[in-house]
Parts: structure tokens; C-alpha cells; sequence
């Protein structure tokens, strides 16, 4: 994973399906896309511009989802959905309780700075309501993150909702972003891209 959990050095292809099964009820038109490498599959808008790196796939979206003004947005301030997933072998046949010990809440906050917001100082970052929920064969941390205004790029608040999964071998991150009056306007794409994500048998 980029900025937070290291990817392996293994380029994961990505193989794009022509729409998610519940595009259609969605507000916007998806694509979807499934990484057997790492087992995960997720429908990104189709109107943003689809980046992908070893075990990691991002869409970075114009305010409006229009393709032309996706092609150049920049990450720093379009909305970015991205998926970040790399493989623990050491986890590998490891119960739910034990996950959560090797990867805990504390460790799950002090990466949100700098794999969120790129940010070093984490006191500068805002972080609310982190949870952990232990399910029966993984471990699920989610919270809500302030990311602070750079003031050299003139960019202002981001907000952000991060998911992190910690399954026996594997971990993976799903992350939006975007400036603060944008991620408000755009919630119902961001709740549609975490429903779409789901971890392969």
C-alpha cells in the first residue's frame, strides 16, 4: 500500500468488467474492476481518470465527474477514491483477536496522517470517530478524517472516510478524499464506492 502500508513490489494488473451488477440504481455510471493478485474488487465513477500502481487503484474525479476535467485534476484537491492492498504472510490462518493485536487502533491512527493526508505532523490532522469492529475471520477499522489546508498550494480542509480491513495475509485500505465542501456534495458517490468494494474468495 502506497504512503502508510508498504505494496509489495509485485505490479498487480487490474481487469475492468463493463459495469458493477448495481451500477445501475447508482447516481453515476461505474466501472468495475477486480485485482485477482490481491482479491478485491471495487466500481470506481467512470467519469474520473482510473490510476493503477503495484497494489494500488485510484480514481481522481473532477467535482462534477466530467471525464475531460478528470484527466487533469489534481489529486491534491479532486475527490480520489482509492484502493491500497498488500499481502502479510506472517498473518496468514491468524483469528480475528489476534489480527487485531499485530495491527491495533493505536498503530491504525498514527498511519491516518501521512496515508490520508500526506501530512508528517499528525497533531495537525483531525481524526473522528475511529472504530474497530471484529468480525469472524477479520478485523475492520474505520474513521472520519480532517486533513489541514495547505496553505503553498492555496488548497483549504479535506475531509476523508478510511476503511481498513485486516483479513489472515492480507490488508487493504479504501480511502476518499476531497476538499470539504466537495466530499459533502459527493457523499452518495463515496457511499456507493465503499458498498462496491469486496474482498474475493
Amino acid at each position: 500500500m502506497r504512503r502508510g502500508l508498504a505494496a509489495p513490489g509485485i505490479a498487480a494488473p487490474l481487469f475492468a468488467a463493463a459495469l458493477w451488477a448495481g451500477a445501475a440504481h447508482a447516481a453515476t455510471d461505474s466501472k468495475a474492476f477486480e485485482n485477482p493478485t490481491f482479491r478485491y474488487g471495487v466500481a470506481l465513477p467512470s467519469g474520473c481518470r482510473h490510476e493503477e500502481g503495484p497494489g494500488t487503484l485510484d480514481a481522481v474525479c473532477s467535482s462534477d465527474l466530467d471525464p475531460e476535467k478528470s484527466a487533469q485534476a489534481s489529486a491534491a484537491s479532486a475527490l480520489v477514491l482509492e484502493v491500497g492492498a498488500e499481502t502479510v504472510p506472517a498473518d496468514g490462518g491468524t483469528a480475528a483477536a489476534d489480527l487485531a493485536q499485530r495491527y491495533g487502533e493505536t498503530q491504525f491512527k498514527e498511519e491516518l496522517a501521512e496515508a490520508v493526508c500526506g501530512e508528517a505532523d499528525r497533531a495537525k490532522v483531525k481524526i473522528d470517530s475511529p472504530q474497530q469492529v471484529l468480525e469472524d475471520k477479520r478485523v475492520v477499522y474505520t474513521a472520519a478524517v480532517t486533513c489541514p489546508e495547505i496553505r503553498f498550494l492555496g488548497l483549504g480542509e479535506r475531509r476523508a472516510q478510511v476503511r481498513f480491513t485486516i483479513t489472515p495475509g492480507m490488508r487493504y485500505r479504501v480511502m476518499a478524499r476531497a476538499l470539504k465542501d466537495d466530499f459533502e456534495k459527493r457523499k452518495e458517490v463515496v457511499d456507493a464506492f465503499f458498498a462496491s468494494f469486496k474482498i474475493l474468495p
